[in-house]
């Protein structure tokens, strides 16, 4: 019986309508959970530079698409999932498990408009969408798109296919030389035909094997993905790195800082003083003297040893332990790292509260 009821909805497309929502996840600065609420502070600026690595990954979904109210939960007919105190769409959740496998920059592709809070008229919509051929309008575009090698495509299937939002982003810029890997979320259903949706809309581009995963196990897929993402071969690559002195009162600290844009334009105040605070028994944190310019869109968790900038209250930090901490090691304010403290971590513990750091290069 169950064969064939699924069957008859395989045959059915328009009445199919997979794996439509997504889940959650967070850290310690505080920000919106919804991405798209209207308490949203994100800058609604026509282009956006994520970053300045090789990979990026971009995803869509209805979390960061929908206009939820504040008090939607985990049961309701948006699939939302909890982790660690934060809401998550399901296909974010897989990219954010991509970055910590490989690294990359993060995207989510957001329409002008957003879709409705109601399951059935999203449903609706989309498959309007899907007979018309219609590309919705995106919100943002990426303005460095050509400095990526490697591109990974994120979304549910929606009756079978890709969103047509997902069309709207593989249609605006030309992949062909790059590599493209698409991942997926669904309710059952698997990837239909989505890894031929995507294969055609980027012509001249590599297409490596996808994953589709089904939302309930999403929040136990990690070791999946990472055992997928060694099957196609994809590791993480080390930006490059200069050394660099940092000195809190009598202490001195080896440290590495990264060759990326945000790192360098930093750097060029080096010698780079400023106060900062100790916060949670994990860093210390405090204003920089001046706001940087080269700024992406960050991460909300962090590694123990990493040195970070925030931009959303301008704040370069020293996180020095806790990174395994179910409850101080997910931040609520995104930060970019930019350096590593490579000495002892230790002696953090040990230090005044409050102290004067000073930044420069090693002698």
């Amino acid at each position: 019986m169950k064969r064939l009821i699924l069957f008859i909805m395989l045959i059915v497309p328009v009445m199919v309508f997979a794996g439509c929502s997504e889940n959650t996840d967070n850290q310690g600065t505080e920000m919106p959970d919804n991405p798209n609420s209207d308490n949203d502070n994100n800058e609604d600026s026509d282009t956006i530079t994520p970053g300045s690595g090789r990979i990026l990954i971009a995803w869509f979904s209805r979390w960061g698409n929908t206009n939820y109210p504040t008090d939607v939960d985990a049961s309701t007919g948006a699939s939302i999932i909890i982790d660690n105190g934060t809401r998550r769409g399901t296909t974010e959740m897989i990219a954010r498990y991509i970055q910590n496998a490989v690294g990359g920059d993060l995207h989510l592709i957001e329409t002008s408009e957003p879709y409705p809070t109601d399951f059935e008229d999203v449903r609706d919509q989309n498959h309007a969408e899907q007979a018309a051929g219609t590309l919705p309008e995106l919100k943002q575009q990426i303005e460095n798109i050509d400095q990526y090698e490697i591109i990974f495509i994120g979304y549910p299937n929606w009756a079978l296919d890709v969103p047509q939002p997902i069309l709207s982003f593989l249609s605006s810029y030309d992949f062909a030389g790059k590599t493209v890997v698409p991942f997926c979320t669904h309710d059952g259903y698997g990837a239909g035909s989505t890894y031929t949706s995507i294969r055609n809309a980027v012509p001249g581009a590599t297409i490596l094997d996808g994953i589709a995963i089904e939302a309930t196990d999403v929040p136990s897929a990690e070791s999946q993905v990472q055992d997928w993402l060694r099957q196609i071969g994809i590791e993480r690559t080390e930006s490059p790195k200069t050394s660099v002195l940092i000195t809190a009162g009598e202490h001195t600290f080896s440290g590495e800082w990264l060759d990326i844009p945000l790192a360098n334009e930093i750097r060029e105040m080096f010698p780079l003083k400023a106060t900062l605070s100790r916060y949670g028994g994990r860093e210390y944190y405090g204003s920089m003297p001046q706001r940087p310019v080269n700024t992406e869109d960050g991460q909300l968790y962090f590694e123990n040893g990493d040195i970070t900038y925030c931009p959303s209250n301008n704040t370069i930090a020293i996180f020095y332990a806790k990174a395994d901490d179910p409850d101080m090691g997910q931040l609520s304010m995104r930060v970019i790292p930019i350096g590593k403290v490579t000495s002892d971590l230790g002696t953090f513990d040990e230090m005044e509260s409050r102290l004067e750091f000073t930044f420069d290069n090693s002698k």
